[in-house]
């Protein structure tokens, strides 16, 4: 597996409110084969450390986080799941739709973007992530 430098950016715009960004800067591995990329990078949270497994093959984008959080989303174009969110002793139900699936490469690297609605507890988001990963 290569080193690489991860950055990811997270939009989250409520219903009925201003868009949220979040982003972030990892040091993570990152490993490419013709039919799968897989990346993983922890990051360090209020509360712990998150172990982030991603996994791009077959059109579908796995993101499956353990530790502080946990979830484990499958996103596949076109398709809704309901999925559990973890943030112990705390744990919650959100639907995800997914709309949008992009593989992004990069002049350095590789990455993708996945646009998608949640809704937990009734309500309802509108969701954009890109990550991508760069040599370090």
């Amino acid at each position: 597996m290569e080193r690489v430098t991860v950055r990811r950016v997270s939009t989250i715009t409520p219903a009925s409110g201003a868009p949220e960004t979040e982003s972030g800067e990892w040091v993570g591995a990152l490993r490419e084969t013709q039919s799968e990329l897989l990346l993983t990078f922890t990051e360090t949270v209020e509360g712990g450390r998150i172990f982030n497994r991603v996994i791009w093959r077959d059109g579908t984008l796995t993101v499956d986080r353990r530790g502080a959080a946990s979830s484990r989303i499958e996103f596949r174009a076109g398709e809704t799941q309901t999925v559990e969110l973890s943030f112990p002793p705390f744990t919650l139900q959100m639907t995800v739709s997914t709309r949008e699936i992009l593989l992004l490469p990069t002049p350095v690297g590789v990455g993708f973007r996945v646009s998608f609605f949640s809704e937990i507890n009734g309500e309802r988001r509108e969701n954009e992530l890109t990550v991508t990963a760069s040599p370090l």
